[in-house]
């Protein structure tokens, strides 16, 4: 039995055509990736754009090149991309690239050699007689078939669409709009035979187009998600004034827009992606015959916000980047200005070069840990998601926060300041040992300096580079000034306004950090998203009208509540 076995493998061996062949190079994440960058370049989204760009120039290295005449041209306008990033200008970046898109066709065409025109009669091939059927029952003007038909047109579509959208973009886009008007035809209630036969010949006719090897180019408007919102703002308006059937234009041009901008939503909410492609021409059937129509408002109002939630920028401001920097510098400096100001009443300025070296210590120590950190993170990220990422970065640095703030506010009485500092001279000087009091410098400037690479690291994926390095020296330099009024004057300053200022700017920061993270893990359905349609988008404060955001940024005003009332009746007591 064993021997019919081997017998029989190796029987399979000699007849199965599996001699081992070179599987094909897949670079569909270097498509992505410029489709991605074009739609946030429309959108003004530098940051996004220049994370992106990062992303090509890196999976582009990864790619074999060897023995390639294409490959020279995608460095070209590869090329021709970074720069025109440097620049940050919108029209020079989409044409630079619009050609690096042409150029990765090339190269993948020489690298996965394709029969294009075998590809086209399998689609004329699986169409026709689907053509031919929906033809029939519209001419019988026999609605019912007709929609059986198109049922089964969209059944053939999305076994074929890869290939449409592959070869051309121009055609995909056409035939994926009529597909839409045609259903929002079918679906009124009383159907207009002569407009349905219009855009059958329109889907026939961009069919046979593909089919023939015609060449059609896209679309050139620059469209965004905010075209969708604008589109659906203004159906939601007409149906307000009471007239629904003027909401269907509105929906109709939704659907002329959505192929140019189904990738940014299908990239980023893929359950989203699919509703809208099929529920738009839904919608608008039923408002053209008045069905449902106070139904029908509520889905277009919440697939609007649904669109802003995903277009709602996660992005902070130089000051919240400032805030972080002075916030933390502010307290190490002022732990070092004490030590500084307590040498001094103890004629003993001469120790004071150890409190410096400790200082420097604690600021190269941070150095270093911000190294470590930065390899782990990469490390633990690879292949993940960003937005994934940022959202659970951002809670840490939340939790951090929570805590940082609270010891402010404990500070901010200025007795509680004096027997703290009081607290810490006393550990270091009692030991007579200037090395200890060298620690305590080291210490608070090593704390704060990690403290602060754990919130810039939930930080950095919303932010330009600009504004992050701008906000990080515009607070050196206010930490500067700090500095020099602190060491010269520092039994003179009272410490208790700075850090009662401090208390309340880090928990806002914390309130905002907590939405734009909560949100970040809502765009990647790591956390389910239950909208509240009455409230507004405010991203500048990180608010979010969902459930899922607005409990834990409840949750976190109890707490700073909670910690006033603690602190407050702390303080009465002593």
């Amino acid at each position: 039995m064993k021997k019919l076995i081997i017998l029989f493998g190796l029987l399979l061996y000699v007849l199965s055509p599996i001699q081992p062949v070179q599987a094909e190079e897949d670079y569909g994440n270097l498509f992505i990736s410029v489709g991605d960058a074009m739609m946030k370049t429309k959108a003004d989204d530098w940051k996004a754009v220049e994370t992106l760009v990062a992303q090509l120039n890196e999976d582009w290295e990864q790619v074999d090149q060897a023995k390639s005449k294409e490959a020279k041209k995608v460095d070209k306008t590869l090329l021709e991309v970074n720069k025109a990033l440097d620049k940050q200008e919108k029209e020079p970046m989409l044409t630079a690239l619009s050609n690096l898109s042409h150029a990765l066709v090339s190269f993948e065409k020489e690298q996965n050699p394709v029969d294009e025109e075998e590809q086209r009669l399998q689609v004329k091939s699986a169409f026709t007689p689907v053509l031919a059927d929906l033809k029939t029952a519209i001419e019988n003007k026999d609605a019912k078939s007709a929609y059986t038909q198109y049922q089964k047109f969209l059944t053939t579509w999305n076994r074929n669409e890869s290939i449409v959208r592959e070869q051309s973009i121009g055609y995909y886009g056409k035939i994926e709009t009529q597909m839409g008007f045609l259903r929002i035809a079918l679906l009124q209630e009383e159907k207009d035979f002569d407009q349905i036969q219009g855009i059958y010949n329109e889907l026939a006719g961009a069919v046979n187009g593909f089919v023939s090897g015609k060449e059609i180019k896209a679309s050139n408007d620059h469209y965004s998600l905010q075209t969708l919102i604008d589109l659906l703002g203004k159906a939601n308006e007409s149906v307000d004034n009471n007239q629904p059937k003027k909401a269907v234009p509105f929906l109709q041009e939704f659907l002329t827009v959505w192929p140019s901008v189904e990738g940014d939503v299908r990239t980023r909410n893929g359950g989203l992606y699919t509703k809208l492609e099929s529920d738009i021409p839904v919608i608008a059937g039923k408002l053209s015959s008045g069905t449902d129509v106070k139904e029908q408002q509520e889905k277009i109002n919440e697939y609007r916000q649904s669109i802003e939630l995903l277009q709602a920028k996660k992005s902070y401001t130089m000051w919240d980047a400032a805030l972080i920097m002075l916030r933390e510098g502010l307290e190490a400096l002022l732990i070092v200005a004490a030590l500084i100001a307590f040498l001094r009443k103890a004629n003993a300025s001469q120790h004071q070069k150890w409190i410096w070296f400790g200082a420097l210590a604690g600021i190269l120590m941070s150095i270093v840990a911000a190294i470590f950190i930065n390899m782990a993170f990469s490390a633990a990220t690879a292949g993940a998601n960003r937005e994934a990422i940022e959202g659970v970065t951002g809670i840490i640095a939340v939790v951090m926060m929570i805590g940082v703030g609270v010891w402010l506010h404990q500070k901010s009485n200025m007795k509680s300041w004096n027997r703290y500092i009081q607290k810490q001279m006393g550990t270091a000087l009692s030991t007579g040992s200037i090395v200890s009091m060298a620690f305590v410098s080291f210490l608070s400037i090593f704390r704060e300096g990690a403290e602060t690479i754990i919130f810039y690291m939930g930080m950095a994926p919303s932010i330009s580079t600009g504004k992050l390095i701008a906000g990080i020296v515009l607070s050196l330099v206010i930490l500067t000034v700090f500095a020099f009024l602190f060491i010269r004057y520092s039994a003179k300053i009272s410490v208790g306004p700075f850090f009662k200022i401090a208390t309340i700017l880090i928990y806002f920061l914390a309130f905002k950090i907590l939405g734009v993270s909560i949100h970040a893990l809502q765009l990647t359905d790591h956390i389910s998203t239950t909208q509240i349609h009455s409230l507004p988008i405010i991203s500048w404060i990180g608010f979010y009208p969902t459930w899922e955001t607005m409990i834990p940024q409840a949750v976190l005003l109890v707490i700073i509540l909670l910690t006033a009332m603690w602190i407050r009746n702390k303080e009465n007591k002593q």
